[in-house]
């Protein structure tokens, strides 16, 4: 029995520099977990280890991909990939980007070229036709490249070197948001923090307190200093209801004394028929991006038809597969999703499907973002499933 991620009451603390001892979070798994900082707030030491760790897992990557039969224990498996955001440096360094949520442009290309050398790539609707009429060949690596958010920049970076390379794809749209400025609540969250560092620090601290009047017993105290800070933060928010949500985001934003950005961060319809006539195609990623396990059996309904009817009325290159809004689904999901007449659909957990998966409606994938696939060893290290190995 799956179990979605469930609230809790742990407190998440952002101290200033040499204040508080240590920050307290909720992770994406919903387990707590406790980052402590050094006696004068500075995080040298974690850095310090992360870098040993980087090093290390570059060489032994490199190892790897030198090595004779690399990657050939995929023969006979798809690997479905998850992207998000492909980006440039310029907007790395003036946006508030998880740090799992990117690659870079070049870093990008790079992997549809390697993918192109070293996998028989499909579409999903390929993969879906092979599940059900075969041939499905065991000597084979298959592998399906999926975009997560319908973001802007797979429009302008991502698709040219799609085509160009000639690899098929599906972006999987969150159709309320497509053709309109809003944005997803952890950009909100990231653009409030960064506005707020701008800020003196009194002014910082005056917001602080007043937000936690606001909210009384938000469990978050603080306001967030770095990205670390921000990352934890949204983690956070993920297992409070929406509700929650938008009343702390909105209490923050008050405080500012500033209205939302306008810069559109989505994809519109154009641009969406724009990659369909050149053969990307389109999935389900819900109408509202909200977590699925906190909603009603109609909510759930009403999200995974309506959303499929936006992508049918806008007759675009469309594939019966749903895409769980961060990965997270349940058995009732899972039962809400089948019956309103998709074929399958894709979680976040990590792993490898073949020619007969277990479920279609909790299909694999290997998330990619930057940190861990900069390079091709790195890439072919990472789809090896060696970052992954021994954790639970």
């Amino acid at each position: 029995m799956r179990a979605p991620h469930s609230s809790a009451s742990t407190m998440v603390r952002y101290p200033f520099a040499g204040i508080l001892p240590a920050r307290k979070c909720i992770n994406s798994q919903g387990v707590a977990a406790v980052l402590v900082r050094g006696a004068a707030g500075g995080m040298g030491t974690v850095q310090a280890i992360n870098q040993i760790k980087a090093s290390t897992r570059r060489m032994v990557a490199s190892l790897y991909a030198h090595t004779p039969g690399f990657l050939s224990h995929l023969k006979g498996k798809v690997v479905i990939l998850t992207y998000h955001r492909v980006v440039t440096d310029r907007e790395i360094a003036t946006q508030s980007i998880q740090p799992g949520m990117y690659v870079t442009r070049e870093v990008f290309a790079a992997h549809m070229n390697y993918l192109a050398k070293h996998f028989t790539v499909l579409s999903l609707a390929e993969l879906l036709t092979l599940w059900d009429e075969g041939p499905w060949d065991a000597g084979t690596r298959y592998c399906v490249v999926t975009f997560d958010d319908g973001w802007l920049d797979n429009y302008i970076y991502a698709f040219p070197i799609l085509s160009t390379v000639r690899i098929p794809a599906t972006v999987f749209l969150p159709t309320g948001f497509i053709g309109t400025s809003d944005w997803f609540w952890p950009e909100k969250i990231s653009w409030l923090a960064r506005q707020t560092l701008r800020r003196p620090y009194v002014e910082r601290a005056r917001l602080q307190s007043e937000l936690k009047q606001r909210m009384g017993g938000i469990g978050v105290e603080g306001v967030p200093e770095g990205q670390d800070d921000i990352d934890a933060l949204i983690e956070f928010g993920k297992v409070q209801s929406q509700e929650w949500v938008t009343a702390f985001t909105e209490s923050w934003v008050g405080l500012l004394g500033e209205g939302w950005p306008t810069d559109r961060q989505v994809v519109t319809w154009n641009e969406v028929r724009d990659m369909s006539a050149a053969g990307i195609s389109f999935g389900s990623h819900s109408v509202s991006h909200r977590l699925l396990p906190a909603l009603s059996n109609e909510e759930i309904r009403q999200e995974a038809v309506e959303s499929w009817e936006a992508l049918s009325r806008q007759s675009v290159r469309a594939v019966p597969v749903f895409c769980y809004p961060n990965g997270d689904w349940s058995d009732r999901v899972e039962r809400c999703v089948q019956a309103a007449g998709y074929r399958a659909a894709t979680t976040t957990q990590f792993g490898y499907e073949s020619a007969k998966p277990v479920n279609r409606f909790g299909l694999k994938r290997i998330n990619i973002h930057h940190d861990v696939t900069c390079t091709d060893s790195l890439f072919a290290f990472h789809l090896a499933g060696f970052n992954h190995r021994g954790r639970g």
